[in-house]
């Protein structure tokens, strides 16, 4: 039977907000969030946190004693311009799971990923109509190019907003595949890719402290 393992990679640093993996957010380091989650979720085998930070380590270690695996990431797949891709295949090559188990790439800076979400996730992935899947967020607002023209409508026939379907955007809170796809594409996403819409939270991506203050005010308001 497949396995489903659930990845989430951080970094020691980090240009935008120096140390965010580890900072407060509401009554949690913001990692936790996204652990949490997939913990309620109950979809995964086996939960790895891939990090280079030794405080990381034991807050992970501590917390969550031997319930979330710990991966030391290389100084190489931690560096700013590395790719998840680069940390996905060095884990992948070390623990060498089965090539039919499915592979979940779920980011700590999306923190309101919730469980019923992830839980659509392998649901459609059980279904095996695609061979990826990738989280979007539906967003509805008219596009403009940079030459000033409307990309989604023109003038004589502008649709009302309760009409018109919007556009998805891609939320970064989750990549799947399989193993052996991930291996032999080398890329997190290939073949048939299939979205799978995430709620209007999912828009918040920090990665700034703007970025951290709209999640402060979600988590006060629930907006």
């Amino acid at each position: 039977m497949n396995r489903t393992f659930c990845f989430v990679p951080v970094r020691k640093g980090s240009r935008g907000i120096p140390g965010k993996n580890l900072r407060m957010l509401g009554d949690k380091p913001l990692v936790c969030w996204i652990i949490d989650t997939i913990l309620a979720s109950g979809i995964a085998d086996e939960i790895c946190v891939a990090t280079n930070c030794d405080e990381m380590d034991s807050l992970i270690r501590g917390r969550y004693k031997g319930v979330v695996q710990i991966f030391r990431r290389s100084e190489w797949s931690a560096r700013d311009e590395a790719s998840s891709l680069e940390v996905v295949q060095e884990y992948l090559n070390y623990r060498k799971p089965d090539r039919n188990d499915d592979f979940i790439l779920l980011q700590a800076t999306s923190p309101f990923t919730t469980a019923q979400e992830l839980r659509g996730l392998v649901e459609e992935m059980k279904r095996g109509e695609a061979d990826s899947y990738v989280a979007c967020c539906r967003l509805k607002k008219f596009r403009w190019s940079d030459e000033g023209r409307p990309l989604d409508y023109s003038f004589e026939t502008k649709p009302r907003r309760q009409e018109y379907k919007g556009f998805l955007i891609e939320s970064g809170a989750f990549y799947a595949s399989t193993v052996g796809r991930i291996l032999d594409s080398r890329q997190l996403l290939s073949g048939v890719v299939k979205v799978v819409e995430v709620g209007p939270a999912g828009m918040i991506d920090i990665d700034e402290e703007a970025d951290w203050g709209l999640a402060e005010h979600y988590i006060e308001t629930g907006l």
